[in-house]
């Protein structure tokens, strides 16, 4: 397991020893809603804050971004692609694969010098309930000059390959950044993003599945 996520991974061995799935087939969905349940389980929501909150301290000052992803898709999904607007990755890469279960962890800064915050998206691939891949975006702006803009987080689900080359929606998408919280549901899945409102927020993503 990666240094940057949290957690163990909730799989059908997890489901089998509860009494509400005992002798039952489990899906996707089903993983997906224990895990759900499940984000707080055994302190991994906090592991993963306090190693985003070390790595800012290490870092040192300055507009930074301390940003954590939960998945709840019922199976693990994997990064692939990033758009920074504003700032780069800190001292710990996006987590490549984030277990069902499992919370991912990582630290977005500003450039050294520039005044211009942190501001990016980052992107990754997963299943819905028919096994669809689907690719889940989430997106924040931390702004240098806090005088005139508060932070902002967005996020959407779109098919497979929607935000890779050639794409290119992040001027658009830079534009949909108006709140402190978004919530989009697409093709049986479901995302969740908030952002706090100071210099060093803790943005947060919760990927999951819908449920009839």
């Amino acid at each position: 397991m990666a240094d940057n996520v949290f957690g163990n991974p909730i799989t059908n061995s997890t489901l089998q020893a509860m009494p509400d799935y005992e002798g039952k087939v489990i899906t996707r969905r089903d993983r997906a809603y224990v895990a759900l349940n499940m984000k707080n389980a055994q302190g991994k929501d906090k592991d993963a804050q306090d190693y985003v909150e070390k790595l800012r301290e290490e870092w040192g000052s300055g507009v930074a971004t301390l940003c954590l992803i939960y998945n709840a898709t019922g199976d693990t999904i994997k990064f692939v692609c990033e758009y920074s607007w504003h700032g780069h990755i800190g001292p710990s890469p996006y987590p490549s694969e984030i277990e069902n279960g499992q919370w991912g962890a990582f630290l977005h800064v500003k450039t050294a010098v520039v005044p211009s915050g942190s501001a990016a998206s980052c992107v990754y691939r997963g299943q819905n309930n028919n096994g669809q891949l689907c690719d889940w975006m989430v997106a924040w702006s931390n702004p240098y000059h806090r005088l005139f803009a508060d932070n902002k987080a967005y996020t959407e689900i779109r098919e497979q390959g929607h935000y890779e080359a050639p794409h290119d929606y992040w001027e658009y998408i830079f534009s949909l950044l108006n709140d402190l919280s978004h919530r989009d549901k697409w093709n049986g899945c479901l995302s969740n993003v908030s952002t706090g409102s100071d210099t060093n927020p803790l943005c947060v993503g919760i990927f999951t599945l819908t449920y009839p």
